[in-house]
């Protein structure tokens, strides 16, 4: 007997899982499209559209240095707002006192937290359309250009980091609203952030230390090999916030495996970075 309902136990389990996972997947669709139409991000889409519209109509649009800045600079900038967006979306439920009504949901706070997560593909999306977007603009206005190497000025590589960052940035701003569910913690890391990428945008000389940065500036002399290992690296990191933002619901063994994992990757392509 005893036996017998152990089996029917784990039966259910067992069938319980992918019907939760399709749970997740529907949330994350749901909260994915509200993201994308948070007004921290519409604002900011809008703005970087703004200020690269007369560059493409201008004389040096297609100067190397006007080219990079162009689209390093809105995928910044998106990144930001993907990170307030992600964050006051996160947070609402606690700051609105609604919290013990999504307790109470099928959904466990963990299975949020990680359909939250997933959500961050879709303003990854969205920033990859507008860079393609604007790199085909932009040869378009400079008639294909190119640098005196013969190669294309805006590096493609940029059109894998921007959109990589902003979903690394929209976990930074899930993590936050999950350890500190207060409004004005988005906008607080948003300015520390900012600040950081100035200091570093602005420094006199390129230090191997910034690839460590999730805004690397991207040298252009850089290979293939440190182009990759950077993409690695930031997966690392996102599993590291991932498993930070998951922490406050339980430290089951997914979350350790997270964290450990996020760790491993991001340590060992890190030490490749800076040893290259």
């Amino acid at each position: 007997m005893i036996a017998t309902l152990r089996s029917e136990s784990r039966l259910d389990e067992v069938t319980a899982r992918p019907a939760q996972a399709r749970a997740v997947v529907a949330l994350a669709r749901v909260e994915g499209r509200r993201l994308t139409r948070h007004p921290a991000v519409i604002v900011i889409v809008a703005l970087a559209i703004a200020q690269t519209a007369p560059y493409l109509l201008a004389g040096d649009a297609t100067g190397e240095s006007t080219v990079g800045w162009l689209m390093q600079v809105s995928a910044l900038l998106i990144s930001f707002g993907a990170l307030l967006g992600a964050n006051l979306q996160a947070s609402k439920s606690r700051r609105d006192g609604s919290e013990e009504l999504f307790r109470s949901a099928p959904l466990s706070p963990g299975s949020r937290t990680v359909a939250l997560a997933l959500a961050a593909v879709w303003p990854m999306a969205v920033l990859a359309l507008l860079l393609l977007a604007g790199d085909v603009a932009i040869r378009a206005a400079g008639k294909v250009a190119a640098s005196d190497s013969g190669r294309s000025l805006f590096p493609l590589f940029d059109l894998v980091q921007g959109p990589l960052m902003a979903g690394l940035f929209a976990l930074i701003g899930i993590a936050l609203a999950r350890w500190f569910p207060r409004a004005l913690t988005g906008p607080v890391a948003v300015v520390g952030l900012f600040v950081l990428a100035n200091v570093i945008g602005n420094a006199v000389n390129d230090v191997s230390w910034f690839r460590l940065t999730p805004f690397d500036p991207t040298f252009l002399d850089d290979g293939g090999a440190l182009e990759a290992l950077h993409v690695v690296y930031l997966a690392g990191l996102g599993a590291i916030v991932l498993g930070a933002a998951l922490v406050p619901q339980g430290w089951s063994r997914g979350v350790r495996a997270c964290l450990a994992g996020g760790l491993a990757i991001a340590a060992i392509s890190g030490v490749f970075q800076l040893a290259s």
